[in-house]
């Protein structure tokens, strides 16, 4: 698998703070991590959040996804929103259970996502796959 995460801020210019090899939900939240701990204009709230939508996007890709194909993570140049952008190999777009069971775990995670993002948007990507892109306020 040759996943990439790159994290950038507004003062990296963009460029890759903490690239690397980022396969997990753990992974994927220490980035965020890195990224937001600097920032004194990040809430406990926020990075809860982002670590919520994060963690529902990449087991999401795993599961019903075809697996995790990329990861990246970057602030917007004014640090108010974070970005998050995973890819997978499915074309299939993300859905939600219009009631799901309540004593049963799963078909949540897209309705949460949905929740916490200020914005989310699904692209189909050539060849195959698919990116979802969501920012969330911090």
């Amino acid at each position: 698998m040759n996943l990439h995460a790159t994290a950038t801020t507004p003062e990296s210019g963009g460029g890759d703070s903490s690239p690397g090899q980022t396969t997990t939900c753990a992974g994927a939240r220490a980035v965020i991590t890195a990224l937001l701990h600097p920032l004194k204009s990040a809430s406990q709230h926020a990075e809860t959040d982002a670590h919520l939508a994060v963690s529902e996007l990449i087991s999401n890709a795993l599961r019903h996804g075809g697996g995790l194909t990329g990861f990246k993570a970057d602030l917007d140049p004014d640090a108010t929103r974070l970005r998050l952008q995973v890819e997978d190999s499915s074309p299939e777009p993300p859905h939600s259970c219009p009631a799901p069971d309540p004593a049963s775990p799963g078909g949540r995670g897209w309705a949460i996502i949905k929740r916490i993002a200020t914005t989310c948007s699904v692209a189909i990507l050539p060849g195959a796959g698919k990116r979802i892109t969501v920012t969330i306020a911090i």
